[in-house]
């Protein structure tokens, strides 16, 4: 039975979903058509809360059998700084591929959506690409043991699920084969913070990267190419 500590944990998780079911509803109010993009015709709101609600129980799982958990066993300073170094480099390098290979103009959600969307959809993309996918994994082939193939084997072909999707929505060679090879990079990287830092890290991880990527690029790209 998972300990008390546990279960204060995942009720941090299901504290972010319901930030990001209510930021949802909040901008299909607004513009449900932001959401097309990702979600097809799939309805956003039940897609999000259907993401979040399996995401919270496939978590639970990977809490008893595994390391992987919402806040793991490495450091805050540590965690911070794996943050701080990491997501700039990733981010550098989207935008100086951005300069040479172009990107659509329409690539961003424009503000002020995109400080409802960007959160929303971080917490579905987690859950939805990593922590579901990773619980399958780990109860198919074990909890990983350390830094070696146990890890990677499971690190991998979950970060190449966003990795191909992106690559699928790519309008040149160029970005295609770009955006595969980062969002592998990208995904591994997240990967591994959660296992040594946990869920908690890996979303700021992405978030911190959508703020620069997504949002403060987003804007300034527009004006500087369009």
């Amino acid at each position: 039975m998972a300990s008390r500590f546990e279960w204060s944990n995942l009720g941090v998780v299901w504290g972010m979903a319901l930030i990001a079911v209510g930021l949802t509803v909040w901008q299909v109010r607004v513009d449900q058509s932001v959401f097309a993009r990702f979600f097809g015709p799939l309805d956003p709101t039940t897609t999000v809360i259907g993401a979040v609600v399996v995401g919270a129980f496939a978590m639970g799982h990977l809490q008893r059998t595994s390391t992987f958990e919402v806040i793991g066993p490495g450091t805050s300073r540590a965690g911070f700084a794996v943050v701080a170094i990491s997501v700039p480099l990733l981010a550098a390098a989207a935008i100086a591929a951005d300069t040479i290979l172009r990107f659509p103009a329409d690539m961003n959600v424009p503000l002020p959506d995109a400080l409802r969307f960007y959160p929303a959809i971080a917490v579905f993309v987690e859950n939805a690409f990593h922590v579901i996918p990773l619980a399958a994994l780990v109860a198919a082939l074990g909890a990983p043991r350390g830094m070696g193939w146990t890890l990677w084997r499971i690190a991998v072909p979950v970060a190449a699920i966003e990795a191909v999707l992106q690559a699928a929505y790519a309008t040149s060679f160029g970005t295609q084969v770009f955006s595969a090879v980062h969002l592998l990079v990208f995904g591994v990287v997240q990967v591994w913070i959660f296992w040594r830092f946990g869920f908690v890290w890996m979303l700021g991880f992405r978030l911190a990267y959508y703020l620069l990527w997504h949002i403060a690029w987003g804007v300034a790209r527009l004006d500087v190419f369009f």
